[in-house]
């Protein structure tokens, strides 16, 4: 009963949504705020299935965070996305926009804030910003207020925005999102980004402290990207820095090779580190494979002293009505070993992952 009411409760929120974007727009022009044509409305839907060796029915994996369910068929994330890019040549309203992306499904409840639903699925709206454009002849800055994924790190949230189906060891190691307000804005081939948000994934602030984050990013040709990432403050006594570097780099086309170093420093429960590597292969039009590798250093934290993690994930993508739609299947090998803990993965030391997803997406 449960899941037939969670369906009808998605069904009737798709519809209100695009009715409500199909017949706002003549009160909206009647009231001039801003050209209601320029929103955007997409969404995704990530299905897998995945089989752990030594998993157990029912028992979370291990470093798998939002796919930690072994030998289970599972909808994890349906996701609607809106936005209004403000633009600085049309009228005033215009400088105005918004973002928000509200995910449903299991992954919702393990991102860890939205709406629970004790274990069967729930909604997050895991980004949900304004974005106000203040023009300049550099191109603007923009100022976001409201909740917005973390700058730290490659991999992201959605799975249609990763290679791999299973997220990095690193990616479970820094924020999924802030709540605050932050500015961004470019000066040639450099961009800045500075904020000020409340505690870690947090949409509330349960103390006085608060997070500042800057970003430096430099744009190279051919895709080319290398940025440095801070994020530094107190909570509930513990002083908490991160800081991350990420490269990108393409090679004729066919090949993207990443990089993403992390390191957290905690007042309470130690440091850590880590490295993970990608690389990305063409292989033809409609086939390519997926590789990362990645080892992290837990060193001598409270939870988990001594503690060596590695991993290695090899992901097949096939991409077969790619010139016609945005579908994918992927077909995944994961290895973890665990130095220092020889129970860490139920039981041993090391562990083999086999998955397969089928992704659909429309873009905003």
């Amino acid at each position: 009963m449960r899941s037939i009411v969670s369906k009808l409760s998605l069904m009737i929120i798709t519809a209100v949504l695009l009715l409500g974007v199909q017949f706002a727009a003549p009160r909206a022009n009647a009231l001039d705020i801003g050209n209601l044509e320029s929103i955007g409305l997409g969404f995704s839907l990530d299905t897998t299935y995945q089989y752990v060796s030594d998993g157990t029915a029912g028992m979370p994996i291990s470093e798998r965070g939002l796919y930690p369910e072994h030998n289970d068929f599972s909808i994890d994330a349906f996701t609607l996305s809106l936005e209004k890019v403000p633009t600085a040549d049309k009228g005033v309203m215009d400088l105005v926009g918004f973002r928000a992306d509200v995910l449903f499904g299991e992954q919702a409840e393990r991102l860890g804030f939205g709406f629970n639903s004790d274990g069967d699925g729930a909604i997050s709206p895991y980004q949900a910003y304004i974005n106000v454009l203040i023009p300049s002849f550099s191109g603007g800055l923009n100022i976001y207020a409201g909740q917005f994924t973390t700058l730290a790190g490659w991999e992201l949230i959605e799975a249609k925005d990763n290679t791999n189906i299973t997220r990095s060891l690193l990616f479970y190691r820094i924020p999924f999102a802030h709540s605050g307000v932050r500015a961004t804005f470019s000066a040639g081939a450099l961009d800045f980004a500075f904020g000020l948000s409340n505690d870690w994934d947090a949409v509330d602030d349960v103390d006085d402290g608060k997070t500042l984050e800057s970003q430096v990013a430099l744009n190279f040709a051919n895709d080319g990207w290398l940025g440095a990432t801070v994020y530094f403050g107190d909570t509930d006594g513990d002083t908490r820095t991160l800081f991350t570097i990420v490269g990108t780099m393409s090679i004729m086309e066919k090949l993207t090779l990443v990089a993403d170093f992390e390191y957290t420093s905690h007042d309470v429960g130690g440091d850590r580190w880590g490295f993970a590597g990608y690389a990305i292969m063409s292989l033809v039009d409609s086939m390519s494979i997926a590789l990362r590798g990645e080892y992290v250093d837990e060193g001598e934290r409270v939870d988990t002293p001594g503690l060596e993690l590695y991993e290695f994930t090899s992901t097949l993508i096939l991409s077969p009505f790619k010139s016609v739609g945005n579908f994918e299947t992927r077909l995944e090998y994961r290895y973890d070993k665990a130095d220092g803990d020889d129970m860490y993965f139920a039981g041993e030391d090391k562990q083999h992952g086999f998955a397969v997803q089928l992704l659909y997406w429309l873009d905003v």
